[in-house]
């Protein structure tokens, strides 16, 4: 009787033994691993707090500036030969003030244009960049945090509508801002939009000009 109960109690500890073996497996601890914790970031919040956008801002706008002050320099131009084909009186010369100042005015016209779409492509890579940017820091955060997921904020705003006659009606606008959100509540400790302002005005260098 006791040579089967010492038996019994070997058995039970060679399963116990077994089960341990097998728990320690890599396999089965990944399979009981669990997630590490979740973060959001605002990407709005962080663009408007990074000192490089506010840089890149500043230098956009005195170009800006330049743009209009060449604006006005060629509009004044353009007065003057329309004042100039005004006073004229035989045809021969109204004929050849009236080109002269059609050829100025498409001229004018062709680098207004040409104007807009360079400031338009300038800010447009200014966002692309900052966004990079804004991933890579994410990316770093998370990393040096031990963060697995990183979701983009888009809760803490509120629905925004346009009054515009070109814009879609306003039913369409809410539907459209409401079907787009994915986070419905976020809670603030796991708010990392200013640790990503910290850190990439900390690694910031700006550029001399």
């Amino acid at each position: 009787m006791q040579q089967r109960a010492r038996m019994s109690f070997s058995m039970v500890g060679l399963v116990a033994a077994g089960l341990l073996t097998v728990g320690l497996l890599p396999g089965a601890a990944a399979q009981r691993s669990s997630s590490g914790p979740v973060a959001v970031v605002n990407l709005s919040g962080v663009m408007g707090g990074l000192a490089e956008r506010a840089d890149a801002e500043a230098q956009l706008r005195a170009r800006g500036e330049a743009i209009r002050v060449e604006v006005d320099t060629r509009q004044a131009k353009l007065r003057i030969l329309q004042e100039e084909f005004a006073a004229l009186t035989t045809p021969i010369e109204r004929l050849a003030a009236e080109e002269r100042v059609d050829a100025e005015l498409i001229q004018f016209m062709a680098w207004n244009e040409l104007m807009k779409q360079e400031l338009d492509s300038e800010r447009a890579l200014l966002l692309e960049k900052l966004y990079v940017d804004i991933m890579a820091a994410v990316k770093h955060m998370a990393e040096s945090d031990g963060i697995d997921l990183v979701l983009v904020h888009d809760s803490s705003g509120g629905i925004q509508t346009s009054m515009d006659p070109e814009a879609p009606p306003l039913e369409q606008q809410v539907r459209q801002q409401i079907a787009m959100r994915r986070i419905a509540f976020a809670a603030p400790r796991i708010d990392r939009t200013r640790d990503v302002i910290i850190r990439m005005n900390n690694a910031y260098s700006p550029q001399s000009p």
